[in-house]
């Protein structure tokens, strides 16, 4: 009898590992409180509209490549992947906008055009960060570092000092060593908001996020994020998944130090020999186990770090919006104070750097006819949960915001259709510590070997996977972290992917 394996929430890294277990010879039973897979990166169809309601940026391709490859699956075909180009456009409070065209040569010129000697800047820069991202893949992401003899790698060794500087230095203060105009440093500085901390704390390792942009470039599957849950969940399926939708895991049994299996919302008991959680990590503990099965007090939950909330508007736009491109950014002059009020002082900003998607500038399908498809993404502090009036009050303000960025007066009076998810919605659908949008923040504390391991500590056949486990958040990285706990299992101990692991299989 094969060992019978229970998965706890459908989000991608549940979904991942599911598959990979599946596919090695267990039994695998997933289950998922709500009626459809995906998790934060869900679907939303409205009044006409299709949004993808989380992720909305598909970068680090070769993470995709390598895990659809274990199911010999060309990912670029199955999901007709393009490349953005522009990748991005970036506007500002009070400067002229930025286009990212994702070329180098291209956006090494637009840098030289407003900072001499920039141009140069960015390649080194963009150089040095390709290299930590082509280590990290070979030698720190797949691995939970359990095995400490792992790094004792000449290449590791070799490089030890200046990862050790990256490691401890903030990304704000390696930024300023390559540019200093405002505007192309809150650029190169911009993904740690996706990796839920602020650039004045990130450690500058995280340079490697800019590489991906300017030197790999930006995707987007042709039918929307969505469609990388749905090749999940039909690899699943022909791989034996068990599937349970619309029903909630109340409780994770266990006796003698081991995991024995769950309790359902309506007082069900499915026993198990290995537990799985993709849920919310703090909620897992505090919620799902008893206090002697907890590996983590509340004291060790005090002293950590959740990453942003954040407002979420899906937006139905009547005309055409052609001075956006697929993806937009807006930065405000205030930089360091729209973090701050984030992170330290946890006030609701009254100016915020936001993100927009217009998915529509790629898949004109997403929307009605003559109209356009908004994403807006507002970061906001966890821990704070306007009520329904304050937040449509905030989409209004930071609609306004934008629109004036754009020079789009008219913009909220062409909204058709609208829609809000917040921090409260954050708690209530997804049990996300302190409401949460994205997980545990990439503080230095908090990234590579600091992250929470992915493996219980009392119970020994329990694991995590997901955003607040190694190696963090984004869809890629929870690809990762599902065959980290693959491996786990499993007994192996290699630090690459599993593509390049000749006994996978």
């Amino acid at each position: 009898m094969p060992e019978k394996v229970i998965i706890i929430g459908a989000g991608i890294g549940g979904l991942a590992t599911a598959n990979l277990l599946a596919q090695k010879g267990y039994e695998v039973h997933l289950y998922e409180a709500s009626n459809q897979a995906g998790g934060r990166a869900g679907k939303k169809i409205e009044n006409g509209f299709t949004f993808d309601t989380g992720p909305s940026w598909y970068l680090m391709p070769q993470v995709f490549k390598d895990y659809f490859s274990l199911f010999d699956i060309d990912v670029d075909q199955a999901l007709s992947i393009q490349r953005l180009s522009p990748a991005y456009k970036v506007f500002f409070e009070s400067h002229t906008p930025i286009t990212i065209r994702g070329d180098l040569d291209e956006d090494a010129q637009s840098f030289e055009h407003v900072e001499t000697g920039a141009g140069d800047a960015l390649r080194d820069y963009v150089a040095k960060g390709t290299e930590i991202y082509r280590l990290a893949l070979q030698h720190f992401l797949y691995t939970d570092f359990s095995h400490p003899t792992q790094l004792l790698k000449k290449e590791i060794m070799t490089s030890a000092p200046r990862l050790f500087s990256l490691l401890t230095k903030p990304i704000h203060q390696y930024v300023s060593q390559f540019v200093q105009t405002p505007e192309l440093q809150k650029i190169l500085e911009y993904p740690m908001v996706f990796l839920g901390t602020s650039p004045f704390k990130a450690p500058a390792m995280y340079s490697l996020m800019s590489a991906l942009d300017f030197n790999e470039g930006v995707f987007y599957p042709q039918r929307g994020m969505y469609s990388i849950i749905e090749l999940l969940f039909s690899i699943g399926q022909k791989q034996g998944v068990t599937y349970h939708f619309s029903q909630e895991v109340k409780q994770i049994i266990h006796a003698d130090f081991l995991a024995n299996g769950v309790v359902l919302a309506d007082g069900t008991s499915v026993a198990a020999d290995i537990v799985i959680s993709n849920a919310d990590l703090h909620h897992t503990e505090t919620n799902l186990l008893d206090e002697s099965a907890r590996s983590y007090s509340e004291t060790y939950w005090d002293k950590k770090q959740s990453g942003i909330s954040a407002l979420l508007v899906y937006l139905g736009v009547r005309g055409s919006l052609p001075q956006l491109e697929h993806h937009n950014l807006y930065f405000v002059d205030d930089w360091k104070e729209n973090f701050t009020s984030i992170y330290e002082s946890k006030k609701l900003p009254t100016s915020a750097s936001l993100y927009v998607s217009r998915t529509s500038a790629t898949d004109p399908s997403t929307a009605l006819n003559d109209h356009e498809n908004l994403f807006m993404l507002v970061p906001l502090p966890t821990g704070m949960y306007p009520d329904a009036d304050e937040q449509t009050r905030l989409a209004t303000h930071f609609l306004e915001q934008f629109a004036q960025a754009i020079d789009q007066p008219d913009l909220t009076e062409r909204i058709v259709s609208q829609s809000i998810f917040g921090p409260k919605d954050f708690t209530e659908t997804f049990h996300a510590w302190e409401g949460t949008a994205l997980g545990m923040s990439h503080v230095l504390g908090q990234s590579a070997l600091w992250r929470t391991s992915p493996q219980s500590k009392k119970l020994k056949n329990l694991f995590y996977v997901g955003a607040s486990t190694m190696p963090g958040i984004g869809l890629p990285m929870c690809l990762i972290s599902a065959e980290i706990v693959y491996k786990k299992i499993v007994g192996d101990h290699s630090t690459g992917p599993l593509a390049h692991n000749k006994e996978h299989k």
